[in-house]
């Protein structure tokens, strides 16, 4: 049985699927756009209210979405609308993949999932979990920094150093070395199959992945930073209160993680990649949205009538 045969149910359709109409996910792109979530719910709302006097059963995507425009110009969200009908003409065309680096327990994990929640953004992956499938095909004898966290890398170096030299950030360089090799990989897969696509993790550090990414379009790198220590310390306490990760190894190893912290926040000011304080999760979503909406305006074929 179809959705077509629920009672009252508005289907959306689209070429390849058909779904019933979702306020939550209207809400979401609406929020996306720079609304508020409860003017963009209220708003999703309103819009299947409106579906649903005008007797409409089924409708296809690119309505639904002129309809949204429409409504919003309407109700005077000028800004929105166009905002709105940016992200919906990307999205459909271009694969994007947004980059988020940072030292442990600066947020890239909550960022991400929250950005790819307000982007319909399907799929994040974490470097940590990329380092974990690399560990399955690498010995540790061939690559012994693989076995190691990003701050007890160090530990793993075999040769001896210069003595000017900070062995904790030439273990840490040595550690996401091969890491990237797995993120450049699921990068190339993406752009290959248009699938976007969001990866977050420490071994994202702005200088060491490819040129050939980073000056594509449809590729952002965004840092994630926290200046206070205190405010750093209290991430990992919260951390360690929803997972099984715990505190005591990372406030052992804590002025080593600060220097990390510092040395990413350094590389991404020498290539140019932007870094927002992490210190409010709803304002840094806010900030990061800003600076991929300007940045993949470059994409924006500036057809109206395209949606």
């Amino acid at each position: 049985m179809g959705f077509e045969y629920l009672t009252n149910q508005i289907i959306v359709k689209d070429k390849d699927y058909e779904m019933p109409f979702s306020k939550g996910i209207l809400a979401r792109s609406l929020t996306a756009a720079g609304l508020k979530p409860s003017i963009a719910y209220s708003i999703a709302r309103e819009i299947e209210g409106m579906l649903k006097d005008e007797g409409v059963k089924v409708i296809s995507k690119d309505e639904l979405r002129r309809r949204v425009y429409y409504y919003l110009i309407d109700k005077n969200y000028y800004h929105i609308a166009e905002k709105y009908l940016l992200w919906r003409r990307i999205l459909k065309k271009h694969p994007i993949i947004i980059l988020i680096g940072g030292a442990s327990g600066v947020g890239t994990s909550t960022i991400a999932f929250e950005i790819a929640s307000r982007l319909g953004i399907p799929s994040v992956i974490g470097t940590d979990s990329i380092r974990e499938v690399m560990r399955r095909s690498i010995s540790k004898d061939l690559v012994p920094m693989l076995y190691e966290s990003s701050y007890t890398a160090w530990k793993a170096i075999r040769t001896p150093l210069p003595e000017n030299c900070n062995i904790y950030i030439t273990g840490f360089e040595r550690h996401i070395e091969p890491v990237l090799i797995g993120v450049e990989g699921i990068i190339d897969r993406s752009l290959t199959e248009g699938l976007s696509v969001i990866i977050e993790g420490t071994h994202l550090v702005p200088g060491f992945i490819s040129e050939k990414y980073t000056t594509m379009p449809n590729i952002i790198f965004i840092v994630l930073s926290l200046s206070s220590e205190e405010l750093h310390k209290k991430r990992f306490s919260a951390r360690a209160r929803v997972s099984n990760r715990p505190m005591e190894r990372y406030l052992k190893h804590f002025k080593i993680i600060r220097m990390i912290n510092d040395y990413i926040v350094e590389q991404a000011k020498k290539n140019n990649v932007p870094v927002v304080e992490n210190v409010s999760i709803s304002q840094t979503v806010e900030k990061c949205l800003e600076i991929i909406t300007e940045r993949f305006m470059n994409l924006d074929d500036g057809n109206d009538d395209d949606f």
